[in-house]
């Protein structure tokens, strides 16, 4: 490896400027290494550089004035790499630091000149006359505007056999030159900048082993040797972390008042509480061995009393006990930073194979949320790659990997236990009949919460056949929930997560259980299968993190109030986590990403027939373009760069390679066309963006219909809410008028619809075709709705949910055939659930029991005479057209 070029000082005055006059030495960082170390440096450190922007901010905080790096624990190995580093890229060299001797990495000539020079000193001075000397060089250096290094905790693991008095001993003096630093402050006017630094040598979580630490230390404090062994086994995966400066001059006079002693403990607390943030979202919660968790987990009260409820059944306790000891072996999970580091390897060769590129944005607010509170990831689901590309991306950022909810579906050999190590833990479809498991499922959750680990779970339940984001499970959420208000922490933070894949991995087999086709059950020999998949590219995937969700802000955490029963505490909570969770996958769908497929998709299904000319097929994607960038759509890089040139033809490119849509040359232009059977296919595309669509496709229903501006508005916004278990649009009636009022506005700019001097909005005729276009969007969700109403009418209610969906899909068969109906995709099982769910929640229907049982039944609700006007809405909707 070719060693870099540093530039070296030659003389005395350019060490001074780097350095400092008052440098010590025997621990000032040199700007010329000795051979030994010169080699070492450029095999190991060559590759490692400060970020262009924590260089920039040293740099101006160096010309400010005095700059205090501070460490948690002393270690030459980490002040070696920093003096690298700050040679390499220019920055000021520290020019003393407490508890370690640095003398020996300079030139051999220097390191025996300072060797025997020292001995003498040591002999005249003592021990304590040396460490007085340096405290008085600290003074000198802050007075002067240098550079320094402060190791808050210098003691090594032999000095663990010091008596107590000793160990007391220890502590004051590495309080010396914090209070050496603070005194500085006190009483001088110079400004300091306290900045402090972490570096990580390996990833992901880690366990305790007591014995180890022995030798090597513990996993954040290790000894000299266990610092060297894990820095030559995992030095490529080292991270360097420069701290938010604290501006110690402001901090000392906000608090002068309390005295120089209370301030140096202040200002110590808070320099571990910023090295604290620093390493948590690296090093995360110590993993607890699996007894450990078992005996956590069995020493819950709600655990203890759903086993007493059990046992009272003629069952003996031990019998109970060891059941719930068998329900967490099949929950829990077991992470393993040696399974997580292979499968790193194993999982970025496969993604390079599958996928152009992963993009990620947002993930700087993640990694300082992580600093404050635990985190939840909440992303979308829309493929099984979702959770491996989260957990990827978290380890390829030095960020601990989440532990994922996963289906016990997954629990099949290989892949269960490799899951487990992966940092997966499983969970059945249905808690339904068995308190006890779900009383040692709700305690494990609460018990990684307490830890303070990283959770992530689909609040979908299940991959989306639709494209669109799927009603909330509410289930694990609720739990959550119940957890932190039994004030577990202080604040969990829920990071919503939005995936967008330009073109689905699994499309295949998602368009044929969205057709009704039995789904196919997870096992060995599907895996080995799905090797095939290898051979394909898959465009990119885009992740987007929005911003974290507080449940402190959201959940009171205090007993329950005078009068209230735990039961209605219950309700309460539940309120809440129904809120929390539309709120969740409103903001998932605004973190989805416009891709080339998704406008593709928009453009081509804008009409019932099979096919289009390119030339209008263009002219749609621009339109469609610039509606979603009114509407604050995030587009991704191919889609800003084809119509930014002015290609909106290049978005059929990954459309086109899988064969779904053929281009056919004609003496009057080119075609595009596709078979019946793949608008199922398209449709799930642009299902991604129909959040965004559905404002100016309601407006365009509203605006064929007729009627003044505000009734207009007033008809496009009750059908929104019509449709908002679909689209999940603001709960905010203000949010909502808002957009409307965007997209109406942009609508009259374009010319498709004019006011008229009534006050009317009339349609201009010369171009109906953009209003058929953009009405095109939401109506196969208004047919869908229409059917399932309709069938609901029919019965009086009183049906079995499995016949329900059964006969709305048969009605909607029909409709087409005479033409009632003119999307195909319109028969879609998702949407007949989601109209039926919001009869249960408009009280049109009512259901005993759990309406999400196939076999469950219904009858007429409190409000069942809603129906007639519900079924006139979508009436009106469609009778526009």
């Amino acid at each position: 490896m070719t060693e870099p070029v540093v530039p070296v000082p030659e003389s005395s005055e350019e060490h001074a400027a780097l350095s400092g006059a008052a440098a010590d030495p025997y621990t000032a960082m040199t700007p010329r290494f000795g051979r030994t170390a010169r080699a070492f440096a450029g095999r190991f450190f060559s590759g490692f550089k400060l970020e262009p922007s924590d260089a920039e901010e040293l740099r101006k905080l160096e010309a400010r004035g005095a700059v205090v790096y501070v460490m948690r624990y002393s270690s030459r190995l980490d002040y070696f790499l920093f003096n690298w580093l700050f040679v390499s890229q220019g920055i000021r060299l520290s020019s003393v630091a407490n508890g370690i001797r640095f003398y020996y990495y300079r030139p051999l000539g220097q390191a025996l000149r300072l060797l025997f020079k020292g001995m003498v000193e040591r002999l005249r001075l003592g021990f304590n006359g040396m460490r007085e000397r340096q405290i008085a060089r600290t003074r000198q250096i802050l007075r002067e505007g240098g550079s320094l290094f402060l190791f808050l905790r210098t003691d090594k693991i032999g000095q663990g056999l010091r008596t107590r008095r000793g160990a007391v001993a220890s502590g004051h003096s590495e309080l010396d030159y914090l209070r050496e630093v603070v005194d500085t402050c006190f009483v001088e006017p110079a400004p300091v900048s306290l900045v402090p630094l972490t570096l990580f040598w390996r990833k992901g979580s880690r366990r305790e082993r007591r014995f180890l630490n022995v030798f090597y230390g513990a996993p954040s404090r290790p000894t000299d040797t266990g610092k060297v062994i894990s820095f030559l086994w995992n030095y490529r995966s080292l991270v360097v972390r420069v701290g938010t400066p604290l501006d110690l001059r402001a901090f000392v006079d906000e608090r002068r008042a309390g005295g120089r002693e209370r301030l140096i403990k202040q200002v110590r607390r808070a320099l571990m509480i910023f090295l604290r943030r620093e390493e948590k979202p690296v090093l995360g919660a110590a993993l607890r061995e699996v007894a450990k968790i078992g005996e956590a987990v069995m020493a819950e009260p709600e655990v203890q009393r759903a086993i007493d409820e059990v046992a009272q059944g003629q069952r003996s306790r031990g019998r109970v006990e060891a059941r719930a000891r068998r329900y967490l072996r099949e929950i829990a999970a077991r992470q393993s930073p040696t399974a997580l580091a292979i499968l790193d390897v194993i999982v970025g060769w496969m993604f390079e194979r599958l996928f152009g590129r992963v993009e990620v944005h947002g993930v700087d607010r993640i990694v300082e949320a992580a600093k404050l509170h635990p985190l939840i990831l909440v992303p979308s689901h829309r493929s099984h790659f979702d959770y491996l590309i989260l957990s990827w991306l978290f380890y390829e950022r030095h960020l601990v990997p989440p532990h994922v909810a996963a289906g016990n579906n997954l629990a099949f050999w290989p892949l269960g236990p490799i899951f487990r190590r992966a940092g997966g833990f499983f969970l059945r479809r249905s808690f339904e009949g068995d308190p006890l498991y779900t009383a040692v499922f709700s305690s494990y959750i609460q018990l990684l919460i307490k830890d303070g680990a990283t959770l992530e779970f689909f609040i979908e339940g299940t991959r989306s056949r639709t494209g669109k984001t799927l009603m909330p499970r509410l289930g694990m959420l609720n739990m959550i929930v119940e957890a932190f208000a039994h004030g577990v922490r202080r604040d969990v933070y829920l990071v919503p997560v939005g995936f967008t894949y330009e073109r689905l991995v699994e499309e295949g087999s998602i368009t044929q259980e969205r057709r009704g086709a039995k789904k196919t059950g997870e096992s060995f020999m599907q895996l080995v299968r799905a090797r095939r998949i290898l051979r394909h590219r898959f465009g990119s995937v885009i992740v987007r993190f929005g911003e974290p969700l507080s449940l402190a802000e959201r959940v009171r955490v205090d007993p329950a109030l005078p009068g209230q029963s735990d039961s209605e505490r219950r309700v309460e909570l539940r309120r809440i986590t129904e809120r929390l969770g539309y709120e969740l996958c409103s903001c998932i769908n605004g973190l989805i990403t416009a891709g080339r497929s998704a406008v593709s998709a928009a453009a081509l299904l804008a009409s019932p027939t099979q096919g289009l000319r390119e030339e209008e097929f263009c002219g749609r994607v621009v339109e469609i373009g610039a509606l979603l960038q009114l509407l604050g759509v995030q587009l991704s890089e191919p889609v800003e760069r084809a119509l930014k040139e002015g290609q909106p033809e290049a978005m059929l490119e990954l459309l086109l390679q899988a064969q779904l849509v053929e281009r056919k040359s004609t003496r009057t232009g080119d075609l595009l066309h596709y078979a019946p059977e793949v608008r199922d296919r398209l449709d799930y595309y642009r299902a991604t963006i129909a959040p965004a669509l559905v404002w100016p496709a309601l407006l365009a229903l509203a605006l064929r219909a007729g009627g003044t501006r505000e009734a207009v508005l007033a008809r496009a916004n009750t059908w929104i809410e019509l449709l908002r278990l679909e689209y999940f649009p603001p709960a905010s009636d203000a949010e909502r008028r808002a957009t409307l009022e965007l997209v109406l506005r942009h609508i009259l700019a374009r010319g498709w619809a004019a006011p008229a001097s009534s006050d009317e909005l009339l349609l201009v005729t010369a171009e109906p075709g953009w209003l058929d276009l953009l009405a095109a969007q939401v109506e196969p969700v208004c047919e869908a709705y229409r059917a399932l109403f309709q069938v609901v009418e029919a019965c009086s209610g009183t049906e079995a949910r499995k016949q329900l969906l059964e006969e709305a899909a048969s009605v909607l068969k029909d409709h087409l055939l005479v033409g009632e109906a003119r999307f195909p995709e319109s028969s879609s099982p998702v949407t007949f659930q989601n109209a039926l769910s919001l009869l249960l929640q408009e009280d049109v229907l009512c259901c005993e029991g759990n309406p999400l049982r196939p076999d469950a039944c219904f009858g007429p609700g409190p409000r069942w005479e809603q129906l007639g006007l519900l079924r006139e809405r979508v009436a009106v909707a469609l009778a526009s057209r």
